[in-house]
């Protein structure tokens, strides 16, 4: 079977947006968040991936991640399972679909972007009325980069 999207397979560095289904705030619900972050150390590892920020909001979340753009699909598929399966047998949330179908990428291609999106990311919380200041929310790197706190998934700074 052919990519869906052919040109991808030549990049390494992509902004991700996914989506909770309907945009229902399954974030709130208590470990949701932790499985999240489970399912994202188990992807990188498995696909050899870096995330270099992310935010994990209440409706969705962004990565931006480093990893072979042909095997970004399927580190998506293999996440969003093991997030929904985790979910649905122990958060009690018991229904499905957890996501929308797909996600949106865009491919980075340039540090000036990169930083866009980083800062993008890290100020999300803060545009949602959630905290005032970004290392506040303990869902994202930001404290990562602000502080050097460290989170449950494995920040990249190296790049």
């Amino acid at each position: 079977m052919g990519m869906q999207f052919p040109v991808q397979k030549f990049h390494r560095c992509f902004f991700i947006t996914t989506s909770f289904y309907k945009h229902r705030p399954f974030g709130l619900t208590e470990g949701v968040f932790d499985d999240i972050e489970k399912s994202s150390a188990f992807c990188l590892n498995k696909y050899d991936a870096k995330m270099a920020g992310y935010v994990l909001m209440p409706t969705h979340m962004h990565f931006l991640l480093f990893i072979d753009g042909k095997k970004l699909g399927d580190f998506m598929r293999d996440f969003k399972k093991f997030v929904a399966q985790r979910v649905i047998l122990f958060e009690g949330i018991g229904t499905s679909p957890i996501w929308e179908r797909g996600y949106v990428r865009v491919v980075i291609t340039s540090e000036r972007v990169f930083r866009i999106k980083l800062e993008y990311i890290h100020k999300n919380p803060i545009k949602a009325g959630l905290v005032k200041e970004a290392m506040e929310w303990p869902w994202s790197s930001a404290g990562v980069y602000l502080r050097e706190m460290k989170t449950g998934v494995a920040v990249f700074r190296d790049w």
